[in-house]
């Protein structure tokens, strides 16, 4: 059969401040929610009304599945792609589970549940607010947590003997050939045993390439297919041209019927070190690039496809090549990314964590929670090209006794789980970092003249208290780890839209900024440098900015509605000359 996919967009939403919602049974199917409001789903709560803006708490929502999509004899689940909270489910009053944060998708399997006649109701209660033994598990948190379902919701149905997962890697590259590894899974929900057979087919421009593997497993069991293909003339994905292939993978029966089928998009490319250099398909690359955030004016982080392509675009239109991120986004990003060729490092929220040189307590369940994140999205964005690099943290205190065996462990996780990319994690440059000989990069954040030392108030105290120190800085890193390539992952100040002069917090003052430590970067002949931020931000409500108490980062090129500062222009210059 083929696959069948419904998404549930009719929902219905109570606020549950006092938390009465479990112990009242606002889970069980009889339930009478005549008087919950009609929900915008997805989309986050914040925006259901000035009342639940900034609103962190338990909140509830419910969708009835209609009869005409249950079917008995199949596997049916339903996938929430994000819900921002610690998050429970139920379907006709019976307990699913849980998941705990926003960061990626979840699912459970409906079919012991489902009730050809009557109603389905799935209920969801999620609570976003913050704690420290959760991600991103430091005592404050930057980013806005918004709450609710900030992704769709589907009921995926497909038949109980399905292909679970369809993996693609390069693993050698020259002008003439690529060797790709590729890897099935294959699951077997059903109580009869399955024989039959893969077939594989990848279209390569005006031929195509197959192979076929024969399949046996056993009831409520699975088994993976790992299997290479040699593509003569490959199409490289690159920068300039991220050519994309799509490998299809059908599972059949010995009967020849297909029991299913799944459709895999890759691209053919390489990412390695080598000494001091970052190789991309073998050839040396800068990395420049902007931090971001997902959200976007008053849609937050529920943006329609189209306006994410057309900030993507305008990001690389100013020369930039990379994009860092705090926690996994949406796979939307991703997929423009690979097609428009944006490189993309993915981090683990693990963010302020044992708030570096500060002494916080360690609390052993982060990192276990951590380590989850990273299992997840290694094994949801593994066939992305534009993902490069995966951070294991940022700005955390990893130079603790504490945190350099949990890095450790992440590190080796991730090397385990995919050995095709780049690994590390971010700090703000202090000593003490040994876990950094596991890293495949160098990661450092520099502020000089904002949080580091002496702060900066004119422009005419730049060259003195941000140029030199952040090259001097940079250089000492990059003798230290002469081995391995020096990222300067964040460096900005912020401004404030249409602000002129010398002094902090102007478009004037922000542009200096920029130039002064993009020039130290150029001296220092380190191999990359992003920018903070592409985008201006909201704040978390708890979070205090650096100088006033202000719900808004204001480090953007742009402001959070994208219409231009003049940095825009300043950062398109200093990326697109002289490198």
């Amino acid at each position: 059969m083929q696959r069948h996919t419904i998404e549930l967009k009719d929902w219905r939403f109570q606020i549950d401040h006092d938390e009465i919602g479990e112990s009242k049974g606002w889970f069980n199917s009889d339930y009478d929610r005549s008087g919950w409001t009609v929900a915008e789903v997805p989309r986050a709560w914040d925006f259901y009304g000035e009342h639940f803006r900034g609103y962190e708490g338990v909140g509830w929502f419910a969708a009835e599945i209609e009869s005409e999509y249950i079917h008995l004899e199949l596997l049916q689940k339903i996938v929430f792609d994000s819900v921002s909270g610690y998050s429970k489910v139920w379907i006709n009053g019976s307990y699913l589970g849980d998941n705990l944060g926003p960061y990626l998708p979840f699912e459970f399997d409906l079919s012991p549940f489902m009730q050809k006649d009557g109603s389905n109701v799935i209920v969801l209660r999620t609570d976003n607010r913050h704690k420290e033994e959760w991600l991103p598990g430091g005592p404050i948190v930057e980013w806005v947590q918004y709450g609710g379902i900030l992704q769709k919701v589907t009921l995926q149905s497909s038949s109980k003997q399905y292909l679970s997962s369809v993996r693609v890697h390069t693993e050698q590259l020259t002008d003439e050939k690529a060797i790709l590894l590729c890897e099935t899974e294959i699951r077997n929900q059903s109580g009869l045993h399955l024989e039959g057979k893969l077939q594989i087919n990848l279209p390569i421009e005006d031929r195509s390439l197959s192979s076929e593997h024969a399949v046996s497993c056993k009831p409520n069991d699975s088994i993976r297919i790992r299997f290479e293909l040699e593509v003569q003339g490959a199409e490289q994905w690159s920068l300039e041209n991220p050519a994309l292939y799509t490998l299809n993978a059908i599972l059949k029966d010995m009967h020849e019927s297909v029991i299913d089928e799944r459709c895999q998009r890759f691209g053919i490319r390489t990412i390695q070190t080598s000494g001091n250099q970052v190789l991309l398909n073998g050839k040396p690359i800068m990395l420049k690039g902007f931090n971001r955030y997902d959200e976007y004016g008053d849609y937050g982080p529920t943006v329609p496809a189209s306006i994410i392509r057309e900030d993507l675009l305008n990001i690389k239109k100013t020369g930039a090549n990379l994009i860092r991120v705090h926690y996994p986004q949406s796979t939307v990003h991703l997929d423009i990314m690979d097609e428009i060729g944006l490189l993309y490092m993915s981090e683990v929220p693990l963010n302020w964590w044992l708030a570096e040189g500060a002494g916080r307590t360690f609390i052993p369940e982060v990192v276990d929670k951590a380590e989850k994140v990273l299992e997840g999205m290694i094994d949801r964005d593994w066939n992305h090209p534009c993902i490069i690099c995966w951070s294991m943290s940022n700005e955390s205190g990893t130079n603790s006794e504490d945190g350099i065996i949990s890095v450790r462990r992440l590190l080796r996780r991730a090397r385990e789980l995919d050995p095709t990319r780049l690994l590390t994690f971010v700090t703000i440059g202090s000593p003490g970092h040994v876990a950094f000989e596991e890293a495949d990069l160098v990661c450092v954040n520099l502020y000089y003249g904002l949080f580091h030392e002496q702060q900066v108030i004119d422009i005419s105290d730049m060259d003195e208290l941000v140029r030199l120190k952040t090259e001097r800085h940079l250089i000492a890193t990059a003798n230290e780890y002469a081995d391995k390539p020096i990222i300067l992952t964040e460096f900005g100040a912020p401004s404030i839209a249409g602000q002129e002069g010398s002094h902090r917090f102007t478009e004037t003052f922000q542009i200096a900024y920029l130039e002064h430590v993009w020039q130290a970067v150029i001296q220092s002949g380190i191999q990359g440098a992003v920018v903070w931020s592409w985008a201006d931000y909201r704040h978390r409500g708890e979070f205090i900015g650096a100088w006033w108490k202000i719900p808004f980062g204001h480090y953007g090129v742009v402001t959070i509605d994208r219409k231009e500062k003049k940095s825009l222009q300043a950062i398109t210059k200093l990326f697109t000359e002289g490198c």
